[in-house]
């Protein structure tokens, strides 16, 4: 061994390891994730939730509506543009593993000073220089900075991936949401109509009574009164349900005239999901937030490590084969050629902290990308618990809403019997009627809210997403 290359073995390990200490925080661990759910009251479930999940609504225009606008929704398209892109950046880091050979050629006609330091004939001569070469140029990349490039980048491919599920999971729910909020809109709209219908014949009845001075005129009143407030709350929910229309055709990305194609959707049933048993087993994998942060960490402790190889030296190839000549019939001779190649080691020594400026901004990178990822988990959790709970309560409140229901419903037929054996007039049969009938509307608000925790279960569950499926999907 020379000397010069002792001496170059000396320099390289008195700057190996050299690398300031960083503290980095610690993930919140999958283990206390799977004690906090295990305390939830799970049953079996045959059928997982797949991502398909809204078909489980067995509703072909639902089924329509969300399939259309996974496929044509702009904002849909305008995420997955950001995974194009990731993947994009991959494939030029990659390259740079590869020497970079480049050709260049060039034609200069140029007059040469008589004062400078050419003699003649070249000075105040003028001549025609020809040059073509072909150079290379390749970094050694002994501690894998674009290794950990290339890491990086792929977590944020990942992410990128997921944000796209999540979006897709995103938008299926608000429009379920919409879509079954109208469902019952509708059918309160009809019960609406029906108790109009019944006032209407109230007041005939009164009026009739009114004219042969049998009742006075606030009766008479109170009951125009009744029906002008059934009328507008049958109007306001009208209302609202237009608004929900055009909401459903903001958010799958259709003009307005597509909601003249839609029909009156008619679902009878919740769909009433239950957990499996072991759902804290794959939790964490089968929400889309989490895996996106998830990823976007790991990106973050690559991006420390690429900041750690700054530290160490690292070395230089270049080189150049090529022809230049003055005359045109000796380019591409022997005597022309201009070979020549170079070794250069880049050995950082003092920079006056630019590098250990550049490690802590992204060891607090990473530490702030954590404390988000340690928040996603804990608000997760927190979602699947609260929604159970109230699913729970809502089922409660069903229950007890059914026991009075038959019990309003048994009242209305008592007074039918009266009314036709002649112990009550009509009127009082009517006003049981119309008591049964606001009943059901109460039995719509509830089952309506019940569907939409069901919706508020399916997102705390991730909605079908598996991020093994995201992993082993190509492009």
């Amino acid at each position: 061994m020379n000397r010069n290359t002792f001496i170059f073995i000396i320099v390289l390990f008195l700057f190996i390891g050299c690398v300031p200490k960083i503290e980095k925080v610690e993930k919140i661990g999958e283990k206390q994730i799977f004690d906090e759910l295990k305390i939830i009251n799970t049953k079996s479930t045959k059928e997982n939730i797949t991502q398909k999940w809204w078909e489980l609504f067995e509703d072909e225009q639902l089924n329509f509506i969300v399939e259309k606008t996974l496929n044509d929704s702009p904002s849909l398209k305008s995420v997955k543009q950001r995974f194009a892109k990731a993947n994009a950046t991959i494939r030029a880091i990659e390259s740079e593993n590869l020497p970079n050979i480049s050709f260049e050629s060039s034609l200069t006609r140029q007059r040469f000073s008589e004062n400078h330091i050419f003699p003649p004939p070249l000075g105040g001569g003028y001549f025609t220089q020809y040059h073509s070469a072909t150079t290379l140029d390749y970094k050694f990349d002994f501690w894998d900075e674009r290794k950990s490039k290339i890491l990086s980048v792929k977590n944020i491919a990942f992410a990128q991936k997921a944000y796209i599920e999540n979006t897709k999971l995103n938008l299926s729910l608000a429009i379920s949401q919409l879509y079954l909020s109208w469902n019952f809109n509708e059918k309160k709209i009809n019960i609406l109509e029906k108790i109009v219908n019944i006032l209407d014949e109230e007041f005939k009845i009164l009026k009739e009574k009114f004219d042969n001075g049998l009742i006075d005129e606030v009766l008479l009143n109170e009951k125009k009164a009744q029906i002008s407030q059934m009328k507008y709350n049958e109007y306001s929910i009208k209302e609202i349900t237009k608004a929900q229309i055009s909401a459903l055709c903001i958010l799958s990305g259709q003009l307005p005239s597509f909601a003249q194609s839609l029909k009156k959707p008619d679902i009878h049933e919740s769909i009433n999901l239950v957990l499996s048993n072991d759902i804290y087993l794959n939790f964490l994998s089968n929400r889309a937030d989490v895996a996106i942060q998830k990823y976007i960490v790991l990106s973050n402790d690559e991006n420390i490590n690429v900041a750690k190889t700054k530290f160490y030296p690292n070395i230089n190839l270049s080189g150049l084969l090529g022809f230049t000549s003055f005359l045109s019939g000796e380019f591409l001779s022997k005597s022309s050629t201009v070979p020549s190649a170079g070794v250069a080691l880049d050995l950082p020594i003092f920079d006056w902290g630019k590098r250990e400026s550049n490690l802590d901004d992204k060891v607090i990178t990473y530490n702030s990308s954590v404390y988000e990822y340690n928040d996603i988990l804990n608000k997760a959790v927190n979602e699947v618990v609260g929604v159970l709970n109230k699913i729970e309560y809502k089922n409660l409140q069903i229950k007890m809403h059914k026991e009075q229901q038959i019990s309003v419903e048994q009242n209305e037929k008592i007074a039918n019997k009266r009314f036709e054996i002649g112990l009550n007039d009509k009127i009082l049969y009517y006003d049981t009627k119309i008591n049964s009938l606001m009943i059901h509307i109460v039995e719509m608000e509830l089952l309506q809210s019940h569907s939409e925790l069901e919706l508020e279960l399916i997102r705390s569950i991730g909605g079908g997403f598996k991020e093994k499926e995201l992993k082993n999907a190509k492009g």
